[in-house]
């Protein structure tokens, strides 16, 4: 299953998101990916592992529930990333103010899907009979 975001460079492609961040912030010239502080370094590393496990948990419960969130896996995974917000304490992001970063930048806005869009796909692909 390919990976998103990936980056080709020099015929090299990279697709695991950490890697990705480190591989940009030691290649090129801009504002760090990654945080400085060893310590969101490290909770960086389980927040992505962590990635698949919620995506899993939060659509199979749109599958099984009917998008009731507070029930299940799903809970629990929501309860997870709610902790997650909070363990910095200093920002209403993860690992800071990396989403304020990244929405100055022009690239990531060129790219960012819009979000009624993705309400509109989930919709379509949750709520409708199978």
């Amino acid at each position: 299953m390919p990976q998103v975001p990936s980056l080709e460079h020099n015929n090299e492609v990279r697709g695991e998101s950490l890697d990705l961040m480190k591989f940009i912030d030691s290649h090129f010239e801009g504002p760090s990916l990654f945080p400085s502080d060893p310590a969101k370094q490290d909770f960086a590393g389980v927040l992505f592992s962590y990635a698949d496990s919620f995506h899993k948990a939060v659509t199979s419960s749109f599958k099984e529930d009917g998008i009731n969130a507070e029930t299940g896996m799903s809970g629990a995974a929501f309860d997870y990333i709610e902790d997650a917000l909070s363990k910095f304490n200093d920002g209403p992001f993860f690992l800071g103010q990396f989403g304020l970063e990244l929405n100055k930048l022009e690239s990531y806005k060129q790219t960012k899907p819009d979000p009624k869009l993705l309400v509109e796909s989930y919709k379509k692909r949750y709520l409708t009979k199978q």
